[in-house]
């Protein structure tokens, strides 16, 4: 009898496990084997509207403090609304890591209904929805509006572009999604900037009227801004249109420090599109003292890196009348004797793209200076009877033997400084076609033809010596 009852109450409770399975089945879901993926009834979780047509995962009742709906499983500490996921997928399970049914992967911390959760974001249907600016990189903006179509998986991608430090980027963010109109990365300027304001000294005539045979008038300035104050500016009338003026600094005969000892001379060249200052304020020296001559032509150069600094500064203040309108990758110097060495102290400065001197030289060989050299070099020379002959002579053979571009012109019998107070004349016209050939890359009759090849015509005429090495 006891063996019969037993038996009576394992069979009742088969028929029932059978009865109750037979209901959790009823769905069109299917079933889920071994319960889902978290455990049933996570901590603190409620799952509402039941589950339709799902199995109950392992253990079959929800954990502590979970509150299951007739049969719905919690997932770890998510909301299941319309029940497990069975085969297809049903809508809004979450699980940590886990998977929802044939919709994708939903990435940790989000919220999706069957989609591709990035990180931070919200996934629908496998697309992420927009993502409120994105995250900027160092010091930029990303502007609100960016997505990202087709899903993404942890943190997000760059879409349309990136952000460079120093610069604008345009359509482009980093991480967690994109953000329409770019970035403007740490310290950089927008595209299309007024530039830096600074503070700008307004140059004054200097009641020097000179002309030349280029293009361009040419007006004669004098500026009391300290970079500049020392010197004589000789540039064309015409600022601000699309032509952009090469910088040119020269140095006086005697370093005298006279702005205006060779005007003829720097208004033709200014004429012909250059931005020219002259060692000099217009007149005599006043204030600005005295340049004494040596072999340490570094020093005797810092005046005329001074010019340049300033002139590369007021390119870019939108305070200044030179604003934009000059060309800061092409700079050279020159200078009549002494002031040839002034000229020889920009050499080293990685800002050079060409160096002259005329009658002019080293007064000794200085080889840790003929080292510094890294641009092209000119020498004018005026024959034997010039007194700086020898020296420049010898700084060619110095220069051309470590393979630095020279070219070296000597006419006989023109002395020292030949006719260079004429603007027009030999000694001004080889410089000129110099400045043509270095800064404007013009290699007919006017510049780099002038002074080598077929059409030279001081290579042709016996009063002049022409000799160059290394030229590309």
């Amino acid at each position: 009898m006891r063996r019969e009852r037993l038996s009576k109450e394992i069979l009742l409770a088969g028929i029932l496990s059978i009865a109750i399975a037979g209901c959790g089945n009823s769905g069109g879901g299917g079933s889920v084997t071994g319960g889902t993926t978290g455990g049933p009834g996570g901590s603190g979780g409620t799952a509402s509207g039941g589950d339709t047509g799902g199995v109950v995962g392992s253990g079959g009742i929800t954990s502590s403090g979970g509150i299951a709906s007739s049969g719905g499983i919690t997932s770890s500490g998510g909301v299941a609304s319309g029940g497990t996921t069975a085969r297809g997928g049903s809508t809004g399970q979450i699980v940590t890591g886990g998977t929802t049914g044939n919709g994708g992967t939903t990435a940790s911390g989000g919220k999706g209904t069957g989609g591709v959760q990035a990180t931070g974001g919200v996934g629908t249907g496998g697309q992420s929805t927009p993502a409120t600016g994105g995250v900027a990189t160092s010091g930029g903006t990303v502007s609100t509006g960016g997505g990202n179509t087709g899903g993404l998986t942890g943190g997000g991608a760059r879409t349309g572009g990136s952000t460079v430090v120093g610069g604008r980027a345009t359509g482009g963010a980093a991480g967690g999604g994109s953000g329409t109109g770019g970035t403007t990365s740490s310290g950089g300027a927008s595209a299309g900037s007024t530039g830096s304001t600074g503070t700008c000294t307004a140059s004054k005539a200097a009641g020097v009227t000179v002309s030349g045979s280029g293009p361009h008038k040419v007006t004669v300035e004098s500026n009391s801004d300290p970079g500049v104050s020392c010197g004589t500016i000789y540039r064309p009338t015409d600022l601000g249109g699309t032509e952009k003026y090469p910088i040119f600094v020269w140095g006086e005969g005697g370093c005298a420090r006279s702005g205006t000892s060779n005007q003829a001379s720097m208004g033709e060249i200014a004429s012909h599109g250059y931005f020219v200052v002259a060692d000099g304020p217009t007149g005599s020296a006043g204030n600005c003292g005295t340049i004494s001559m040596s072999t340490d032509v570094v020093g005797m150069g810092k005046v005329m890196v001074g010019y340049i600094d300033w002139a590369i500064a007021e390119n870019g203040k939108s305070c200044s009348a030179y604003y934009q309108s000059l060309d800061t990758t092409k700079i050279a110097s020159d200078g009549f004797s002494c002031g040839g060495l002034m000229s020889y102290g920009t050499a080293a400065d990685s800002r050079m793209t060409a160096v002259g001197i005329s009658s002019s030289g080293m007064t000794s060989a200085v080889a840790s200076f003929y080292k510094s050299i890294h641009t092209p070099i000119k020498i004018l020379l005026g024959g034997s009877g010039d007194i700086a002959y020898t020296n420049g002579e010898r700084d060619y053979d110095q220069i051309s033997a470590l393979g630095i571009p020279i070219i070296l012109l000597s006419k006989a019998g023109a002395g020292h400084g030949g006719d260079l107070s004429n603007g027009k004349g030999d000694f001004n016209s080889v410089n000129l076609a110099w400045l043509n050939w270095q800064l404007k890359s013009d290699k007919t009759a006017t510049g780099k033809g002038a002074l080598v090849g077929s059409s030279c015509k001081y290579c042709t005429d016996s009063t002049w010596e022409v000799k160059s090495k290394n030229l590309p």
